[in-house]
This record gives structure tokens, C-alpha cells and sequence, in this order.
């Protein structure tokens, strides 16, 4: 699901003690994402239901929810203060003893009451945020969900389990006013049906599967082992987590090969790589040997820098891996990197910090791709500490231009073709003052590019957005999209921290 929404793979965790179907995202951006889901949505969903339940936490991520989840939480725990101080008053009163406690703990019980009464507006008005943002973002989720797997009939079968599950016990807890719209299905409690933080289910199946009759069936649940005795564990690789299926069962489900081409990546990564990817020392070989030069001298002086900062088995590992990385189809570097994302994040601070550098050290020449500048732009940004850097000051208008320009030129169009694929960019920004005609070859140095993205990604989300969106009306402007076309416009949306799949609006 990486691969199609666009995104790096994220951290994921098992409920292991929660036998209901559920599952949330969190986290402040794509990059420090995590996907929690519950042991009974993994006993009891089939493979291509399970496939649309986390596509549908992965729209979450790539739509920006995570972050808005979060400081609603933030909002809540402020409006209903009052009334945990009221509860605390309560608790209090009973805890007084001796001779004069009885007249200090109705004391402390009128308090609580009071304080109780004026905090019950919070509790409502709470209610009231999550149900008004959350259910149009609900909406939003199933659809994109239904994009990314294109099989609207998993992410239906899953709503139609959850509605029918019977006996199942609901995810509860004392943060549950607070955090239950970041869970897939509604977790119950207060006044549910008029304040739900989810739409009613019938209606989102409904608008997944315009067919659905409402007939819910009644579906059994199966219980959750009582020998697991962890909480929470972090989830098996994704290669040994997924048995094969037989031919018929799997006829519903989409192949690997239609997720990738959802998003134009048609290529294969091999089963060394993927399995390098795993381990945070070969990812860090990965990312390094797609930086590599292939002048031997260069690539000398390359992995000379990377050692001093990243470590020599770092820079073996690139050695290593570089005959595979060159063989690469076009359009494979950056889903290898989304796969190598989780790996990297098991660094310590100190680590991602030194392979930061390393990348910086590494550099980039005139002569190298834009693909190579955006590939080390991305992981700058991925290991920084600020999830936000601070950009760098400049012209937007000027910026816009220039990335634009060297995102068309590498195309290998006609002179023609690529000024009209510009135009279509710039249209799409509709800023005033901008260079409404291609740049010249000449002015497109990859340095510039580089201080220009540093200028863009200082913008707000919304522009970055649009920005992206700019590209890929620029790389659409044939309704064709090649492979390597699709991959440049994925670097400019991961340099600048913004999901390939919803930066085209998708």
C-alpha cells in the first residue's frame, strides 16, 4: 500500500488483546507515521479486506489527518478540563478522613458538582469538533482507499464485518472521549449516534458499493488467544506476513503489479534489495549506492566521505549493491527507498544525524540527474530533526519557475511538448508575476534547483500541494505517464514532504 499511495512505509503494531476490528494512524507527517491495527481485524478479515482497511489509515497519512487527529486531541483535553477537575473533586471526597471529614468532603463533593455542570459544556462542544471534522474526512479516507487498492469490495466487506460483528469487545479506555476519531471504525460510548465521530457504516458501504442492500450479516468473531500476554508488539516484516492464497481466493485481491501501476511504477525490485531494506545498515548502503557516480575516481572520493561519517560497512554495503541498483527499471529508486524508510528510523538520533551528513558530503555534480538531487533533498528531509525546516528565503515566484522548468526538461520531449507541459504547470499555480514560458537548458543548474526547493518547501502545506500538483499537470499534459516521469514528480513530492498520491489530488 506504500507503493500506491505514494508514501514511506510506515511503523506497524498489533492491538495484540483487542479482538474487534479496528485500526488507526498516527503521527505528525508521513515520515514519523505509524499504523496500529487490532488482532481481531487480522484473525477475522480476509487478505484483500484487511488490503482496504489500511489503505484506508494510509489516506489518513498522505491526507494530512494524523497531524489535525492530534491537536483536536489537543483541543479536547482543554474544553473538557473542567470536567476532569470535577471528577478529581469527587475521587477526593471520598478520600478524606478524620473528625471533621464529613463536612470537607461535601465541600469537595458541591465543588466537583459545580465544576462539573459549567465542564459538561466542554464535553459537549468536544463532541461536537470531532463529529463535525472527522466524518467528512471518513468519506475522504474510504474513497482514496478505494483508489489506491482499486477494489471497492474489500473496503466494503470490512465496513459490513464491523457492522455485524457480534460479541466483539470495543476498543475502551480512559482516553477513549479524546481519541476515538482516530480509529477505522467508530469505538462507541457518549451519545454515539448523534455525535459519532464516524459517519453512519451503511452509508459509507453504501457509497463504496452503490449496490449494498443494507443487509448486515451477522458475523462471529473469532477470539484472540489468550496465551498473548504483550499489549502491543511491533508487526512481522511484510514479506512472511502474508501467506500465498489460493488461485481462486486471490482472483479479488489486486496484484502487486496493479498497485504499482496505480501510481506508474511498472518496475521489479529484487528480492536482495527488498530484503536489504530491512536492515537500517544495508538501507543506508541502499541509499548511498543510488548517489554513486560511475566514474571510479568520483565514486572513490563519494564513498571516502561516507565512510568517515557513516561508517565503513555503510559504504561497503553501497559497493555492494550498486551493480543491482544500476539495473534498476526506470521508475523503481524511489519505491525502494519508501521501502527502506522503516529500517532507517530504527537509527539512533546520532546515526540519522551522521548519515545526514554523510548524504550532504556525498554531494551531487552539473553533470548528475535531477532524480539524484531529489533523492538526496528527500532523505535530508526525511532524517532531519525539524519535520518542518525552516525554508530559505527567495522568490516563490522565481522558485516555482525554476523547479518547474527542470522537472519538464527531463523529459526528452520535443522543445514544443515541454513548453506546453510548463504552461499547464504554471496554470495550475496561477501565481501572479510567474514566468508564464520554459526556462532556458541553460539556466537550470542543479544547485539553483536546490536552493529553490529549499525556498518551496518553506511554504505552507497548501502550496507545496499545489506545487506538486503542478508537476504532475505538467508530466499529464499527453495523458501519458512514463515511468521515470512518474518517479521525478514522487521525488519533488517527497523532498518537500508532501504524498505523491493526494499532491496530484487524487
Amino acid at each position: 500500500m506504500a507503493l500506491a499511495a505514494g508514501l514511506p512505509v510506515p511503523l506497524c503494531f498489533v492491538l495484540d488483546h483487542d479482538n474487534s476490528i479496528n485500526a488507526f494512524a498516527a503521527g505528525n507527517s508521513p515520515q514519523d507515521a505509524a499504523v496500529g491495527i487490532t488482532r481481531g481485524a487480522l484473525l477475522n478479515l480476509t487478505r484483500d479486506e484487511l488490503q482496504g482497511v489500511i489503505a484506508h489509515e494510509f489516506s489518513h497519512i498522505g491526507n494530512g489527518d494524523m497531524k489535525l487527529n492530534l491537536r483536536i486531541i489537543g483541543a479536547i483535553a482543554g474544553l473538557t478540563a473542567l470536567a476532569q477537575l470535577g471528577y478529581i473533586f469527587f475521587r477526593l471526597a471520598g478520600s478524606v478522613r478524620g473528625k471533621n471529614s464529613a463536612p470537607v468532603a461535601l465541600g469537595m463533593i458541591l465543588t466537583g458538582v459545580v465544576v462539573l455542570l459549567i465542564g459538561s459544556g466542554g464535553i459537549l462542544f468536544a463532541k461536537v469538533i470531532q463529529a463535525a471534522v472527522s466524518r467528512e474526512r471518513e468519506y475522504l479516507a474510504d474513497a482514496s482507499a478505494v483508489q489506491f487498492t482499486r477494489n471497492p469490495l474489500g473496503l466494503g466487506s470490512a465496513l459490513k464485518k464491523i457492522a455485524g460483528f457480534s460479541g466483539a469487545r470495543r476498543e475502551a479506555s480512559e482516553a477513549e472521549l479524546e481519541a476515538q476519531h482516530l480509529f477505522f471504525a467508530s469505538s462507541g460510548g457518549f451519545l454515539e449516534s448523534l455525535f459519532s465521530t464516524h459517519p453512519p457504516i451503511n452509508e459509507r458501504i453504501r457509497r463504496i458499493d452503490p449496490a449494498f442492500d443494507g443487509i448486515i450479516p451477522d458475523v462471529q468473531p473469532v477470539a484472540v488467544s489468550a496465551d498473548d500476554t504483550s499489549p502491543v508488539s511491533r508487526a512481522a516484516p511484510v514479506a512472511s506476513a502474508v501467506p500465498p492464497l489460493p488461485v481462486a481466493a486471490s482472483r479479488a485481491v489486486p496484484t502487486d503489479h496493479q498497485i504499482q501501476d496505480s501510481v506508474g511504477f511498472r518496475g521489479r525490485i529484487s528480492e536482495t534489495l527488498r530484503n536489504a531494506s530491512d536492515d537500517p545498515v544495508s538501507a543506508m548502503g541502499l541509499v548511498l549506492g543510488l548517489l554513486l557516480r560511475r566514474d571510479p575516481a568520483l565514486r572513490a572520493a563519494q564513498l571516502s566521505k561516507a565512510r568517515n561519517l557513516a561508517g565503513g560497512e555503510v559504504a561497503r554495503e553501497a559497493e555492494k549493491f550498486e551493480p543491482l541498483l544500476r539495473a534498476l527499471p526506470a521508475g523503481s529508486r524511489l519505491p525502494l527507498l519508501d521501502l527502506s524508510m522503516p529500517a532507517l528510523r530504527q537509527l539512533s538520533a546520532e546515526q540519522q544525524d551522521l548519515f545526514r551528513q554523510a548524504i550532504t558530503q556525498v554531494g551531487y555534480e552539473a553533470d548528475d540527474g535531477l532524480i539524484v538531487l531529489l533523492i538526496q533533498a528527500s532523505m535530508r528531509r526525511y532524517l532531519s530533526r525539524e519535520k518542518n525546516p525552516p525554508g530559505r528565503p527567495g522568490d516563490l515566484g522565481s522558485a516555482y519557475a525554476l523547479v518547474l522548468t527542470a522537472v519538464v526538461r527531463t523529459s526528452g520531449e520535443s522543445a514544443e511538448a515541454q513548453a506546453r507541459a510548463y504552461r499547464l504547470g504554471a496554470v495550475v499555480l496561477g501565481l501572479p508575476g510567474l514566468d508564464a514560458n520554459l526556462l532556458p537548458a541553460e539556466k537550470v543548474n542543479l544547485q539553483k534547483v536546490d536552493e529553490a526547493l529549499a525556498v518551496i518547501a518553506g511554504q505552507s502545506v497548501y502550496d507545496r500541494r499545489k506545487f506538486v500538483r503542478a508537476c504532475g499537470a505538467a508530466m499529464l499534459h499527453d495523458d501519458r505517464a512514463e515511468p521515470a516521469e512518474v518517479e521525478i514528480v514522487r521525488a519533488v513530492g517527497d523532498s518537500l514532504g508532501i504524498s505523491f498520491a493526494t499532491g496530484l489530488g487524487r
